[in-house]
């Protein structure tokens, strides 16, 4: 009698803990479940990462170069370029053929670099970024562009309403190290340095420049809102990959011409980005990107 007594105990001393295993099971059939590929419509487009160390650290610098050229002042030939700078500016404003504008600009900067002053053009382009960023503050406040604003902006305002960079209330929706990459970049133009060192871009610049153009693209007036920004967006996408190895490039793609309606393009991008990476951040979304895609090309 006590032996058979004894054997519901033993058989519910088996099952002790059996709860956290079917939990735990569940847990493990819940993930693999996950992992599993399924089609989803592309949506994810994915942004450059962003050094925001460095854009805090390059702006810095700019800030003391801003002091030295206060302090030590800069020499007659750099002032002119900066002046010439500015008349471009008032004549993109007016409307007035900047021709000779640039060609003025051109000519001031060779005679800067006849004196070996080249290097004190980075002074000359840390002040006017400054003055460029308190302009576009005092416009955000006021609504109404100033003098520094057109002479430094030239058609930064129009050309930024036009692309969608200003809020209802007219702040500008660039951050401030966007703002400064958006103004060196202008710099550089008119100066012919843009490809050149110092005053090419780095690469943290560069990112911060596409990635902006990625959420607020400048598009072609002649088609529909939706078409014309991803229509913009892939040829940002592509100057990005040349510039960036890191940027999932084919992915992006597949996203966006997916988005355009071009489903059998989209699956052979989403395809290569798998070839290049079957694992990483992207795989399992491309993966399930890529039959979403072949879904739609096989009922069309």
């Amino acid at each position: 009698m006590g032996a058979a007594g004894d054997r519901p105990d033993d058989f519910r001393r088996h099952l002790q803990g059996y709860e956290l295993g079917l939990l735990t099971l569940g847990i493990a059939l819940t993930f693999a479940l996950l992992a599993l590929p399924r089609g989803s419509v592309p949506l994810t487009l994915p942004l450059p990462v962003i050094d925001r160390r460095e854009v805090r650290q390059s702006a810095e610098l700019e800030l003391a170069l801003v002091h030295q050229a206060e302090h030590s002042g800069l020499p007659f030939e750099v002032r002119a370029v900066g002046e010439s700078v500015r008349h471009f500016g008032h004549s993109t404003q007016r409307g007035i053929d900047t021709f000779h504008d640039r060609q003025d600009i051109h000519e001031r900067v060779q005679r800067v670099e006849a004196k070996g002053q080249a290097p004190l053009l980075l002074l000359l382009r840390a002040v006017q970024t400054e003055y460029f960023l308190a302009a576009l503050r005092r416009f955000e406040q006021s609504g109404k562009p100033d003098n520094d604003l057109d002479e430094l902006g030239a058609d930064f305002i129009d050309h930024g309403r036009r692309s969608g960079w200003f809020d209802p209330k007219g702040r500008c929706l660039a951050d401030e190290g966007t703002r400064r990459v958006l103004f060196h970049l202008h710099f550089a133009e008119l100066i012919e340095r843009r490809s050149k060192f110092p005053f090419a871009p780095s690469l943290t610049e560069l990112r911060l420049y596409y990635r902006f153009l990625l959420l607020h693209p400048e598009p072609n007036p002649g088609l529909p809102s939706e078409v014309a920004d991803d229509t913009a967006r892939l040829g940002v996408v592509s100057a990005l990959a040349q510039n960036d190895p890191d940027y999932p490039q084919l992915f992006a793609k597949g996203t966006l011409l997916y988005r355009l309606g071009d489903s059998q393009a989209a699956a052979s991008a989403f395809r290569r980005q798998l070839a290049l990476s079957e694992s990483g951040p992207y795989a399992l979304l491309a993966r399930n990107y890529l039959i979403r895609a072949l879904q739609d090309v096989a009922t069309e």
